[in-house]
């Protein structure tokens, strides 16, 4: 299993133009059930700004695609005052050893 986890970093001045952008983004990029699960959706805040955090398992041979739609849906965010992102991908225990010729326990 294959997920991808991107994380969102703004300062609080920017949460009213963050939040802006989302609402546009779920209605350009509505949530597609055939490309990925969504596991965990999380939101903190502290004295640096806000950071966000999106967990998605990504169906089977659709990796590419995923991070594709994933990366436009980033873009939206370019313009932001003091937003960054990262976009990364995590394997499962099995998944990892077998890209090293091994298999996870039972």
């Amino acid at each position: 299993m294959v997920y991808y986890v991107v994380t969102n970093w703004f300062p609080g001045s920017s949460s009213d133009e963050v939040a802006k952008v989302y609402l546009e983004e779920r209605k350009k990029y509505p949530r597609d059930k055939s490309l990925l699960k969504v596991v965990a959706e999380c939101i903190r805040s502290d004295e640096k700004g806000i950071k966000t955090m999106g967990v998605s398992e990504v169906k089977e041979g659709r990796l590419q695609e995923a991070l594709k739609r994933q990366q436009e849906i980033l873009t939206m965010y370019r313009n932001i005052d003091g937003y960054t992102s990262t976009l990364e991908v995590w394997w499962n225990p099995a998944e990892a050893l077998g890209m090293i010729g091994m298999k996870a326990p039972e």
